[in-house]
């Protein structure tokens, strides 16, 4: 329920003959008890309503109304009522709104149980400043931090309004239509209401001095039109997060930073470029039986181990995974030891497919469908780093008449007669056995060798040019290289040394991980990182 305070319309004089009057007969009427007849009733109103500028039409500058009602002081900040504001620290109660073009006041809340005396103290109008529906401006600092603008304005007939951007930079309400862009701090908001053109309506709508016939539009079988929404430019205000960024340190990053951008943020997506979607998922086993198979609520998975309730990972030679059906197999000798039940299973299944279309929303296209069901909460879509083919190797043969423990790519010292025919006997590599080193075979005599790697150092396994020499690799368990024993010619002596590096199958690869400045929420973090190859599948 809502009411407004009495005002007084006009004032008229007249001119009034009183007289005695003649005759004696007088009557009168009283009433000798007071509370006879006599009723009371309490109204409460929702909202105090009054008009500031009554009597002119002129526009209310913003900032500059100031009065009281009652006990209460009222100030205007961008079309919203502050209620008796602390000037210790400029802070007072949100108690309704004014409107800067008809001078209305909506108080929302105020000192009950006093009087209602109205105070005017301050207002300043102008007939200069013409209201706008469109406002564009740009920040002075860029890039802005996604969602962290705020743009506050006042309106001439609606109050104050409160303006957020989504994470696409999009500013959309019913009576304020924008654009953020996040790069480069430029803001345009539109204000207009979407209104639907009907009989009753449309002599209101026409008699306005905006009106124009092109404005009108069709969404089938309804006409629309937007109706400005008018706001006073010298009251917008916006509040705005925005980045800057460290010049980056080669020394501290590892790497030459000239061709990195300034940011550090590189575009991952491009057309034509390799894409991975992948969903990680777990599932907890029924039990621990051995021999049991357990299917996985998905098929045609990629990746598959089994930890147990601590988070300790299952050896992989106590199971089996079938990754075209999604099946875990227990295997016969499996039992759980120091391991806590329930087991779990965790896996990924994936979809790699070529970018076809980038958006600047970060919608992408792929040119074939997805294969799979993907949920957004355990869904990651990555670039892939593309190696192509890959193959273990050895380079650099050569002899040399003694080893000095310094690991060069050229012989050094005299030349000697012996040497190893590789052109006939190859040194055999295998890309599961072979690593990136440098190694020397340094002879103990005519026959006897050892073998040193510049970082694997000395091997266990001594040498013979009688035998095929094939040192097994610890971590694959397949040889590090085989030199046949065929290979060797004659002339050998202590302190001589055969020298050749291997070339790993592998690629490299820069991992560096940026923490931002903040204190840690976990006391450890992990990652993997995984590599996908392409294989002959016998059928």
């Amino acid at each position: 329920m809502s009411f407004y305070l009495p005002q007084t319309s006009n004032i008229e004089g007249q001119d009034v003959t009183l007289k005695a009057y003649q005759s004696t007969d007088i009557a009168v009427k009283y009433r000798d008890t007071s509370g006879l007849n006599s009723n009371s009733k309490i109204v409460i109103g929702d909202k105090l309503r009054l008009d500031l500028s009554s009597g002119f039409d002129e526009q209310i500058l913003t900032g500059s109304a100031r009065f009281k009602v009652g006990v209460d002081t009222f100030l205007d900040r961008t079309g919203t009522l502050y209620r008796n504001v602390d000037p210790s620290n400029n802070s007072g109660i949100s108690s309704g709104v004014i409107q800067y073009g008809t001078g209305k006041v909506e108080i929302d809340s105020w000192t009950p149980n006093v009087d209602n005396n109205i105070t005017l103290e301050s207002l300043t109008t102008t007939t200069d400043l013409l209201p706008v529906n469109k406002i564009s401006f740009r920040t002075p600092i860029m890039p802005i931090r996604p969602q962290s603008l705020t743009v506050v304005v006042g309106t001439i007939a609606h109050g104050q309004l409160t303006l957020t951007a989504d994470e696409n930079g999009v500013i959309e309400t019913s009576q304020a239509h924008g654009q953020v862009n996040w790069d480069n701090g430029f803001v345009t908001i539109y204000f207009y209401t979407k209104t639907k053109i009907t009989e009753a309506n449309r002599a209101d709508i026409e008699a306005n001095d905006w009106y124009d016939p092109l404005l009108e539009y069709q969404e089938g079988v309804d006409t629309y039109i937007n109706v400005p929404v008018w706001v006073d430019a010298s009251s917008v205000h916006y509040n705005a997060v925005a980045y800057t960024y460290i010049p980056l340190d080669s020394e501290i990053l590892g790497l030459s930073a000239t061709r990195l951008p300034i940011d550090g943020e590189i575009p991952i997506f491009r057309v034509g470029g390799i894409v991975i979607v992948s969903s990680s998922k777990s599932q907890a086993l029924p039990s621990t039986i051995a021999r049991t198979t357990y299917n996985l609520n998905d098929q045609r998975i990629s990746w598959a181990e089994l930890e147990d309730a601590n988070g300790m990972k299952v050896p992989f030679d106590l199971y089996t995974v079938d990754y075209d059906y999604g099946r875990v197999t227990l295997g016969g000798d499996f039992t759980m030891g120091n391991l806590v039940a329930p087991l779990t299973v965790k896996y990924r299944y994936q979809d790699m497919g070529l970018i076809r279309d980038v958006q600047i929303n970060g919608q992408l296209t792929f040119t074939k469908p997805l294969t799979h069901n993907y949920d957004a909460v355990d869904t990651i879509v990555g670039s892939a780093l593309v190696i192509g083919d890959i193959q273990a190797r050895y380079t650099r043969k050569f002899v040399q008449q003694a080893w000095n423990s310094v690991w060069n790519d050229e012989p050094t010292g005299t030349g000697i007669s012996a040497n190893y025919n590789d052109s006939l006997y190859p040194i055999q590599v295998t890309n599961k056995g072979a690593t990136q080193e440098r190694w020397a075979i340094v002879f103990t005599g005519a026959e006897a060798f050892y073998c040193v790697g510049e970082y694997t150092g000395r091997l266990t396994l001594a040498g013979s040019t009688n035998t095929d020499y094939a040192p097994l690799n610890p971590v694959t368990g397949a040889p590090y290289f085989t030199i046949k024993k065929e290979g060797w010619g004659v002339g050998w002596a202590n302190g001589n040394v055969l020298r050749f590096n291997t070339v790993a199958a592998n690629f490299p690869i820069w991992v560096i991980r940026t923490v931002k400045q903040s204190e840690p929420s976990v006391l450890s973090d992990q990652f993997q990182i995984m590599l996908r190859g392409d294989i002959d599948r016998v059928v």
